[in-house]
């Protein structure tokens, strides 16, 4: 049996500077889905490793150069048939140079964590932020760039 399938791999970097505690938050414009604050992220071009995506993603959007990430989890996305997949990287990092700018992407800002409601970010934000938090390992969504929900396969 083939068990191959079309898969989108795109990655999300939660950046904290280590002296404030803030994150760097982007707003980004023109998203399929409900807009709002986000974290840094994009596609993972062909050839290219994930970590490596991550961290151009950040200095294309936000002039930020991460000097390492670690690993928190992941998300997906599936189409309606189940045959495809968007898979997501989930990343953190609180070890950078360089100072923020805007974007083609979006305006960026540094906030405090607390600041951040599921009324002023982007869609799934709040449960994306349990991955990041390594609350869970991963979440899920039966549509493509839909609402991200707990896996159902996963038991804490």
């Amino acid at each position: 049996m083939d068990r191959t399938q079309p898969v989108e791999l795109v990655t999300m970097i939660l950046v904290t500077d280590p002296v404030t505690k803030h994150v760097l938050v982007e707003d980004k414009l023109n998203v399929p889905w409900k807009a709002g604050h986000s974290f840094p992220g994009g596609n993972v071009e062909v050839g290219e490793s994930c970590a490596t995506a991550a961290m151009r993603e950040v200095a294309e959007e936000t002039g930020l150069h991460l000097h390492s990430l670690s690993f928190c989890g992941t998300c997906e996305w599936f189409d309606p048939t189940r045959q495809k997949r968007k898979l997501g990287l989930l990343y953190r990092s609180d070890d950078f140079t360089g100072e923020i700018r805007d974007s083609n992407e979006g305006p960026n800002s540094w906030l405090p964590l607390s600041a951040l409601t599921a009324a002023n970010s982007a869609s799934s934000l709040m449960t994306l932020l349990r991955v990041f938090n390594h609350e869970l390992p991963a979440v899920v969504s039966d549509e493509w760039n839909g609402e991200l929900s707990v896996d159902a396969g996963w038991h804490a």
